[in-house]
This record gives structure tokens, C-alpha cells and sequence, in this order.
């Protein structure tokens, strides 16, 4: 993904979010579009209402069957053997009715609160969604079996797939709600302006083969260990769920696309870096492409390079005029062009600034054209300089004052 726009992702919907959307709609207006008169004039209780009845009856059958199994103990209907393993069973179906009971309540508040805030994601998995509008419906329910085992039971719909059962015996199998996580432009732009410069923002200190100092940041492929680091820290605090919700909502995936990726686990990528699932492989290759994509190269030559290449463009033209190296100016030196008659200050600053002031070589590659000869670079200017000039390479380095004071 090369670029993001928070606000065309919620207005392009693929197929499969039209349908989730419309589902959610659906669900929306039959808990909270409800009039006020339909609100005094209920035909049937609220199925939350009906959920805590149902959580009612069912821990007051657990408390009968236990007292039925000692009275038949004390009448000796049973033996101590018998007995024993009948309670652990109904102990157990009590533990499990209050952890399934708290999991259950908790699971259609979260979703219930996305649902109504518009935060839910169109990368949670449908079978999942559709539990939990059951439960809000009433059509899912706590059930206990005939050997007293509590479950989720009963039926749900998947917008996408149709009707499909629900017997869901282990409490952490009840599905949670996937929310949306926040625009990815917030968390990757920083990243993107923060490679390869320092604290204060600006490039750091380079040197290329010729010994030039310059200010570079880098090329983008340079920094491929920083964005696999931080996209890897950046996933794992994301989480699976993230993870979804960055596929589907920012990438703008169909939501049966997602499901394929994230639960296609124990994925290794073309470049052999190991992933828990191909969904996060899928997003860090995303992530980088994008942040890639807002990096901007920052290049500029120290002002100690700056000095030296004028020096020995300066030797150059003084040879060539038959003038002294100190008579060559400023401007001359650095190839700029003089004010034109009637050109204002600032002009003349901004001509300057937009002129390069050095050479591309192999280590550095500077973008733009120089103002020396393309055809040769720092070593032969400074092979050429001390040839002509009989300059020792020791006396050839200059610092910026000095050129300045010495060319202006």
C-alpha cells in the first residue's frame, strides 16, 4: 500500500463490508432505533434481560441437582463413590455457568458499545460476529447438556455464509469484538521522517569514497533492519486483532480474504522471515511499502566539502584566467551565477539555494545535477589541482571560513 486516505477507506466498501455493513445496520436500528412508544409497549423482554433469566434458571437447577444427589446419598440410594463423581460434575458445571456467564456479558457490552460508536472492524471473522448478535438476539444461549456440561448453544448468521449452529463448549472460545484500530497515518508518517537523521531532524554525517564529507540520510533500503524492527514491535503490540483490522480497514481487503490470511499461521515470506500467520507477513509487506513511500531522501554537502570543491575549482580557473587562486571569487568558485541588473536580494538567495553545489559519486548519490563538470569528480580535481599548482594533498583541505574569507 503506497499511500493512505482515512476517508476514502470508509467510503470505498468491497462487497463482502457492504454486506457487514448493512448487517450492522440492521442490528443497530433493532436495539437502539426504537421508538419511544415501542420503548412503553414491549412485546417480548429484552433478550439481555432474557440471557440473565435464563442465567438464573439454570444456577438454580445446578443447586437442585445438588441437593436431589444428597438426599439420595443420605438414603442411601447412591454410594460414596457415585456421589462423589455426580458433585464434581455439577461443582464443575457451576464454575463453568460463572465463567461463561461473565465471558458471555462481557463479550455483547464490548460489541454492543462498538456497535453503537461505529468502531467495530470489518476484519472481525463473521462467524464470530454472528455469536455475538445471538446472544444479543437471543437466538445463542447458555445451555447445559445432558452430562452437565454448560455451553453456548443454539443458532447465529453470518451475512456472508447464511445460518450455521453454535454449541460452544470452552469459555474461551466466546468470541470478542474486533474494533477498528486508529488511521495507520498517525503511526507510520513519524517513522518515515525519523530514518536516518538525528534528535534535532537533520541528516547524519556521512563520508564517500573520496573522503567528502556530506549530510545523507540515506537511501531507503538502507534502513530495511529499522522498518523491519519497528514494524515487528508495531505488530506484535497490534495483536491479531490489529492485524485484522489494518488488513481490512486500511488495506481495504475482503473480510473472507482476511480470514484465509490470518488463520494461514506458522508462515514464512519469500525473504525467510518467519511470521505467526501470513495476514501479518501480508501487513508488514504493506507497511513498509508505505512507509517507503512517504520517506523522503535528505542530502546535502558539509560546509567543509563545500569549502574544498570550491578551492579546487578556484585553482582551475585561475590557471586557466593566468590570475591568482584569491582573485577568483565566491560565486565564480561555486559555479553561481551573479545577480542579474534589477534582481532583488532574495531572488539572487533563492537562485543560490537551488543550485547544487557538488558532484554525485558512487557511496553518496546526489539527486541532482552539479554545477562542477559531470564529466569529473573530487579525485581527478584534486590530482589536477595539485599537478598545476604543486599543492601538497595536506594543504589542499580548507575550512568554510576560510574560503569565505579568502573568496568573498
Amino acid at each position: 500500500m503506497k499511500d493512505y486516505n482515512p476517508k476514502q477507506v470508509n467510503t470505498q466498501l468491497n462487497a463482502e463490508q457492504q454486506a457487514i455493513k448493512d448487517f450492522r445496520i440492521a442490528e443497530y436500528q433493532r436495539k437502539y432505533g426504537i421508538k419511544s412508544e415501542d420503548k412503553v409497549n414491549q412485546d417480548t423482554p429484552n433478550p439481555q434481560g432474557v440471557f440473565q433469566v435464563q442465567l438464573q434458571a439454570l444456577a438454580r437447577r445446578l443447586v437442585e441437582n445438588a441437593s436431589n444427589l444428597t438426599n439420595k446419598k443420605k438414603k442411601g440410594e447412591i454410594d460414596n463413590h457415585k456421589f462423589a463423581a455426580n458433585m464434581a460434575v455439577i461443582e464443575r458445571g457451576v464454575n463453568e455457568l460463572g465463567a461463561f456467564s461473565q465471558a458471555a456479558q462481557k463479550a455483547m457490552d464490548n460489541y454492543n458499545e462498538n456497535l453503537k460508536n461505529g468502531t467495530l472492524s470489518y476484519g472481525m471473522d463473521q462467524f464470530d460476529e454472528g455469536v455475538l448478535q445471538g446472544l444479543n438476539k437471543g437466538t445463542v444461549e447458555l445451555q447445559v447438556d445432558d452430562e452437565g456440561r454448560v455451553l453456548l448453544g443454539g443458532k447465529a448468521h453470518n451475512p456472508l455464509r447464511g445460518d450455521f449452529d453454535v454449541n460452544i463448549y470452552d469459555v474461551n472460545n466466546i468470541p470478542a469484538p474486533v474494533p477498528k484500530i486508529k488511521p495507520i497515518n498517525l503511526l507510520l508518517d513519524p517513522v518515515a521522517q525519523q530514518l536516518g537523521v538525528d534528535e534535532n531532524g537533520n541528516p547524519l554525517l556521512k563520508v564517500d569514497q573520496y573522503g567528502n564529507k556530506m549530510y545523507d540520510s540515506g537511501p531507503y533500503e538502507s534502513h530495511a533492519k529499522e522498518v523491519l524492527d519497528f514494524s515487528q514491535n508495531a505488530l506484535e503490540t497490534l495483536g491479531t486483532n490489529g492485524v485484522r483490522s489494518y488488513l481490512a480497514d486500511h488495506m481495504q481487503l475482503p473480510q473472507s480474504q482476511v480470514k484465509e490470511m490470518v488463520e494461514d499461521t506458522a508462515y514464512t515470506d519469500p525473504d525467510g522471515t518467519e511470521w505467526d500467520n501470513r495476514g501479518t507477513a501480508e501487513a508488514f509487506a504493506s507497511i513498509a511499502e508505505y512507509i517507503g513511500n512517504k520517506y523522503n531522501r535528505q542530502q546535502r554537502p558539509h560546509p567543509d566539502t563545500i569549502a574544498k570543491m570550491a578551492k579546487l575549482k578556484a585553482n582551475k580557473i585561475a590557471q586557466q584566467k593566468g590570475i591568482r587562486p584569491e582573485e577568483v571569487s565566491f560565486n565564480e568558485a561555486l559555479g553561481i551565477s551573479s545577480p542579474a541588473p534589477g534582481q532583488t536580494d532574495v531572488v539572487a538567495e533563492e537562485s543560490i539555494s537551488e543550485q547544487p553545489l557538488i558532484p554525485s559519486v558512487p557511496m553518496v548519490p546526489v539527486q541532482k545535477p552539479t554545477m562542477l563538470d559531470a564529466s569529473t569528480n573530487p579525485a581527478d580535481i584534486l590530482a589536477e589541482s595539485k599537478a598545476d599548482q604543486g599543492v601538497p594533498e595536506e594543504n589542499v583541505e580548507i575550512s568554510a571560513e576560510e574560503l569565505i574569507k579568502k573568496y568573498s
